[in-house]
């Protein structure tokens, strides 16, 4: 029969990998790199047809209005995308800040050596004494657990 090894409760939020924060990026942003592309596309398209159709040469003007249309979208297009890495960069550290906070998490378990004597010593950080008051008092074992947690963390 294996082991059962007991389990503990964290408050730390789940390690998210950078792979599902890519897929998690703010898909809105997404939309609208797609759709300026796709006018952009489209723009082309129709310029081309239309150029096509006029055997004309464009005038300066036109060539003008046309070259701005081109770099306001891609302007924005480059805009959106500094907005998405901006976004990994921020779940990227997040996540590195999230696996630092579980590395340093402590989880020290009541020692259970022998003496020479051959008693078992429980606990050393509250003495029977504070464990029967405790207790008297109606406090849960969790609630001890969770005290001997506290004064672990607070005696550094």
């Amino acid at each position: 029969m294996a082991e059962e090894k007991p389990t503990t409760e964290t408050n730390a939020q789940p390690i998210v990998t950078e792979e599902q924060k890519k897929v998690t990026v703010d898909d809105d942003l997404e939309q609208k790199v797609a759709k300026l592309e796709e006018e952009k596309a489209n723009y082309q398209a129709a310029y081309l047809k239309e150029r096509a159709k006029n055997h004309e040469d464009e005038s300066d003007e036109e060539k003008f209005r046309r070259i701005a249309r081109e770099e306001l979208q891609s302007s924005h297009i480059l805009e959106l995308d500094k907005q998405k890495d901006e976004i990994i960069r921020k779940a990227l550290k997040e996540n590195k800040e999230l696996k630092l906070a579980q590395l340093n998490k402590t989880d020290i378990p009541a020692s259970t050596t022998v003496h020479s004597e051959g008693q078992a010593v429980s606990d050393t950080l509250i003495t029977p004494d504070q464990l029967a008051q405790f207790k008297a008092m109606g406090k849960s074992d969790k609630w001890i657990e969770n005290y001997k947690r506290n004064l672990v963390k607070n005696r550094r």
